[in-house]
């Protein structure tokens, strides 16, 4: 009799079965059976499991017909024979010592089960499992689910070791249903005297590219079905055995399982399965409504139309939640403590409250370098709430050096909401609550001291006013395609910069006479000599309490039917929905409408340049002569066009890099260069890149590709003329995406490496055999290629 069984049930997954039982039969456990269990697949999976039988007697097959994962346990199990039981799905992999690590602290511990962390597996790239990360972080042994509540999220199988005397005492069996191992799983942890959890990796859990298994088709409404009847029965059982654990199911139920069903019923909408309204009905009829609250306002506003059997509103509710339309008023109440809630009629007060999830939201809708300044303009949102009660807010800009905590201030000023349309990454444009506010750098403010740091800086802002302070570092869309200028040194001959649209980058804009009748320095920057103190600015040149009435509660702009943009990849822009004005939806804000106003004399700019004579077209027909604006001023919607990433510039033989890093966080990197990209373009599929070395230093250097996830290299040749270099990377050679975007860093190695200062205005993207590519610039301010 062997000491362990493990039972491997697989349906149609030849491309991973090979890999699956190559990592059990390399266990260094040697003492197991394992029961390959074919539940009636289509594909060539038997032929792979006998071909492991011909070279390794412990490899055993048992065929069935097709009855689900549930049956085909079932059956593994009565011709499972071993002391201790192990259950892998067959597209998944075993790292080679887990089952000898959890047999092991069974035997020494006496426990009934031992479970251990696991790892995602996409491709040949693993990453920690959300659900078990925390779970186990530490190891614990003879512990139980009710001194470890975390172990409520492992409700897998396969990350186990069970003893089977306690599995038949137990009595345990599996439905025949899909998500069978979820009240399986939990039964196991209540049922237990103790358990053992081991920090180690002992399960790779692979997330398939197919949409073929039963995760992948979530909204299926029979997948739903076995869902969340799985989902009641643990939530049963946990009620009657183990009450004290329910708060923490629910948190996690809420979070996931009723997630899939908020989007399954509103993608059914008034034709939802009633039979499925009764299922969801009947969980939440148990869940306490206070763990309600701990869902964002918007998910728990659809956990609660579902509740209410209303499937119609919650379709609308959805669909503006994900077109990012949804735009909840927010108020507040109390003096001393003061509380937020967000306004919704479905929503009873108690359950309105969000002071908890109030966070700001920041991005960079313009940005470049004028008469020697770094301008630019920042947007917030307070979330994503209607901020209309915020009528006057203090927003501060700066920098802030990583490490020392060192602050550069770079602008200071009153603001007051608007709404404003904002550019997405798929092409359209979403209305937006929220403020803008502008800054502007003069590097000679760096000093010596801090250039002499090198260090990198990130951009920060903060609004404070209302009882309300919120900060945090200005990012934004990493796939915007803005275009780089070429960098540019502080003294040279340079033409001006060029603002795209209405931008307040121009320093004019943010320079306000003093009480000598002079021009002050921007707002938080030094001033040159006497005159008066500076006062807080509006980017826009405007008082505070006027802009406040010209923008006021006026609701959404009319976004304009957004244009298909230049970049490769891109999709059709959405035709955005143009309603009549002020028109209540429920979702506490107006459909966008139309706003009068003026059109700039070029007309509305896009991301492939000017209007046509006769204006953007919307939904309705052509635009008026005057064309549609916000309430921001003349032209286009507001960050339509995404802001430049902008050249580099020296100063004291330190260049000053304005960068944004891979989560789009803007900042500075102060560093010096020893080699320089001024050549960046596409030939073909081939991505041309050339620049100068300043050392040629010994040996003949090559260009590296180095992805950021996993350190994973690749090699190019690179000639040399003189200091000149030039080099090709053909991108359909470069390795495949890992997760949902791969960035390599360009590298020149030459005995030893060196990261090339990007200097070229060039960015260009691509789309080469389905994949697409977009050239950019690291946060160190190198030359980065990105695909996703």
């Amino acid at each position: 009799m062997p000491i362990l069984s493990v039972i491997v049930p697989f349906h149609d997954v030849e491309k991973y079965l090979g890999a699956c039982l190559d990592s059990l039969v390399a266990q260094t456990l040697r003492d197991l059976e394992v029961i390959c269990v074919d539940d009636g697949s289509r594909d060539g999976g038997a032929a792979v499991v006998e071909a492991r039988m011909a070279a390794d007697p412990r490899v055993r097959l048992v065929r069935q017909d097709n009855h689900g994962v549930g049956p085909a346990r079932n059956t593994g199990l009565r011709h499972a024979s071993g002391r201790y039981l192990a259950f892998v799905d067959g597209d998944d992999m075993v790292p080679p010592r887990a089952f000898h690590r959890l047999v092991s602290s069974l035997e020494s511990t006496g426990s009934d089960l031992a479970c251990g962390n696991v790892l995602r597996l996409h491709r040949n790239l693993l990453v920690p499992s959300w659900a078990h990360k925390e779970a186990f972080a530490r190891p614990l042994r003879r512990t139980h689910i009710t001194r470890h509540p975390l172990l409520v999220r492992d409700r897998m199988l396969w990350n186990k070791v069970y003893r089977r005397s306690f599995w038949e005492t137990l009595g345990l069996r599996f439905p025949e249903r899909m998500y069978e191992d979820q009240p399986v799983a939990m039964a196991a942890h209540v049922g237990a005297s103790s358990v053992d959890v081991l920090k180690g990796v002992v399960y790779h859990w692979r997330l398939r590219d197919e949409r073929s298994s039963i995760t992948e088709r979530r909204l299926e409404p029979a997948n739903l079905r076995d869902r969340l009847l799985s989902v009641l029965e643990t939530s049963a059982l946990l009620a009657e055995r183990a009450p004290e654990l329910k708060p923490y199911f629910d948190r996690d139920t809420l979070d996931i399982d009723m997630a899939v069903a908020v989007e399954a019923v509103a993608r059914m909408g008034a034709a939802a399965d009633a039979e499925l309204l009764d299922l969801v009905g009947g969980y939440l009829d148990g869940v306490a409504p206070e763990e309600l609250l701990n869902l964002p306002f918007a998910d728990r506003l659809m956990v609660r139309l579902l509740h209410l059997r209303r499937p119609a509103e919650l379709a609308a509710v959805f669909d503006r939640d994900r077109d990012g339309r949804l735009w909840p008023r927010l108020g507040s109440d109390g003096l001393v403590r003061r509380r937020w809630y967000a306004r919704h009629p479905a929503m009873p007060r108690p359950l309105s409250e969000v002071t908890g999830e109030l966070a700001l939201n920041t991005r960079l809708l313009d940005i470049g370098w004028r008469d020697g300044l770094l301008c630019g303009e920042a947007w917030a949102t307070v979330g994503r709430f209607a901020v209309e009660g915020l009528r006057r807010m203090r927003a501060r800009v700066w920098l802030e050096e990583r490490g020392t905590g060192d602050r550069l201030t770079l602008g200071d000023e009153i603001v007051s909401p608007a709404w404003r349309s904002v550019a997405r990454e798929d092409g359209g444009a979403v209305p937006e609550h929220g403020f803008s506010f502008g800054f502007a750098l003069d590097p000679a403010a760096l000093g010596p001291a801090r250039l002499a740091r090198e260090g990198r800086w990130d951009l920060w802002a903060e609004l404070k006013g209302s009882g309300l302070r919120l900060a945090a570092r200005v990012a934004g869309p990493r796939w915007l395609p803005p275009s780089v200028p070429a960098p540019v040194r502080l003294a040279g001959a340079e033409p001006p910069f060029v603002p795209a649209q209405r931008r307040v980058t121009d320093p004019a804009a943010l320079l306000v006479p003093a009480r000598d009748g002079t021009p002050d320095r921007p707002a938080g920057l030094p001033r040159q000599g006497g005159g008066g103190p500076t006062r807080p600015i509006r980017a826009q040149g405007t008082d505070p309490d006027r802009a406040a009435d010209r923008r006021g509660d006026t609701g959404p702009p009319f976004v304009p039917a957004p244009r298909r943009t230049s970049g490769p990849g891109r999709r059709d822009a959405e035709q955005a929905v143009a309603a009549t004005p002020g028109r209540d939806t429920g979702s506490g804000v107006p459909e966008p409408r139309q706003v009068p106003g003026t059109r700039a004399p070029d007309g509305p700019v896009t991301l492939d340049g000017p209007a046509t004579p006769e204006g953007p077209v919307t939904p309705e027909g052509p635009a008026t002569p005057d064309g549609p604006v916000t309430p921001d001023g003349p032209g286009s919607p507001a960050g339509s066009a995404p802001p430049v990433v902008p050249k580099p510039v020296r100063r004291a033989g330190v260049w000053v890099v304005p960068v944004r890093g891979g989560r789009g966080v803007w900042g500075l990197r102060l560093r010096r260069a020893e080699a320089f990209v001024s050549e960046c373009r596409l030939d073909g599929d081939a991505l041309l890149v050339a620049g100068e070395l300043a050392d040629l230093g010994d040996g003949d250097p090559v260009l590296r590709l180095v992805r950021r996830t996993d350190g994973e290299e690749m090699y190019f040749p690179l000639s040399l003329t003189g200091h000149r270099f030039r080099a090709r990377v053909p991108l359909g050679d470069v390795d495949e995406p890992v997760g949902r975007e791969s960035r390599w860093e360009v590298v020149i190695d030459q005995g030893r490496p060196l990261r090339p200062l990007v200097r070229t205005p060039a960015r260009p993207s691509v789309t080469v055999a389905g994949r697409r590519f977009q050239v950019d610039r690291s946060d160190d301010g190198t030359l980065m290629l990105a695909e996703r």
